[in-house]
């Protein structure tokens, strides 16, 4: 059973067809890296999977059961996709913290008024995990008050504390200098090496082909490639993929 399947995606945004009928699927424990250049459809296909965007036609499912399913923008499914957002935590490149709440209600928040769980309980978790986080001193502190680095550690907690089966980060470290981006890879692999399972956005590509179980390469609102992730970034088969790693490659080396 897959943790997640998605089949023939299809998104437009008027004249413009960002997704062009993509395909894929993720088994519980697995790591999978979504590669690609900007304008590919990584962060549409991330926003249709989980129901930020409506998809225009296709079929998502959450650990075999239908969510949502549509032909031509008209739901054809019976599934109630809001029931299964308690499945997946939303992890942003902009962090998408609450800047009047305090980092401490930001994550407590959603368990207690949404999942309706003890307000006690849960914020001894959220301690747990800010704590986990090198953030154990910044419960009582508001989003403008932190670094970059810090924010998205907080927004990792946050996604966490919701209990998830399977994570989502669109570009986690694009907004972040170097020196911030490692704090935020090595949570991923230690949520990686915890089995979580995840799917993952990033042009990082040297720690997707390290951490990720198994990649895609979008181009064009399609995969055109997808394989083992050590595999598919070090020895590309398909030349547009090629391409695009070269030339990822050669930037990296002139910063």
């Amino acid at each position: 059973m897959d943790a997640l399947k998605i089949s023939n995606m299809q998104k437009s945004f008027g004249d413009l067809e960002v997704l062009k009928g993509v395909s894929l699927a993720v088994s519980p424990g697995e790591v999978l890296a979504v590669l690609g250049p900007s304008g590919s459809g990584k962060s549409t296909l991330l926003r249709c999977a989980t129901f930020l965007d409506q998809m225009d036609s296709g079929e998502v499912s959450y650990f075999g059961e239908v969510a949502l399913a549509k032909e031509n923008g008209v739901k054809t499914s019976k599934g109630d996709e809001k029931r299964f957002r308690h499945d997946f935590g939303l992890v942003f490149q902009n962090f998408n913290l609450f800047p009047h709440w305090t980092v401490m209600r930001n994550l407590i928040d959603a368990p207690v008024k949404v999942q309706k769980r003890d307000a006690s309980e849960v914020r001894e978790e959220a301690q747990g995990l800010l704590a986990r986080m090198n953030l154990a001193d910044k419960g009582e502190s508001y989003p403008s008050e932190l670094s970059g680095g810090q924010k998205q550690r907080v927004a990792i907690a946050r996604a966490l504390a919701l209990h998830p089966k399977m994570l989502f980060f669109d570009e986690p470290t694009s907004a972040l200098d170097p020196e911030l981006t490692g704090e935020i890879l090595a949570i991923i692999r230690s949520l990686a090496e915890e089995k979580m399972t995840m799917v993952i956005v990033t042009h990082e590509m040297e720690f997707a082909a390290g951490v990720a179980d198994r990649a895609v390469f979008m181009d064009g609102g399609r995969v055109l490639e997808e394989g083992p992730a050590d595999e598919l970034i070090h020895h590309p088969t398909q030349e547009r993929t090629k391409q695009f790693l070269n030339k990822l490659r050669g930037e990296t080396r002139r910063a």
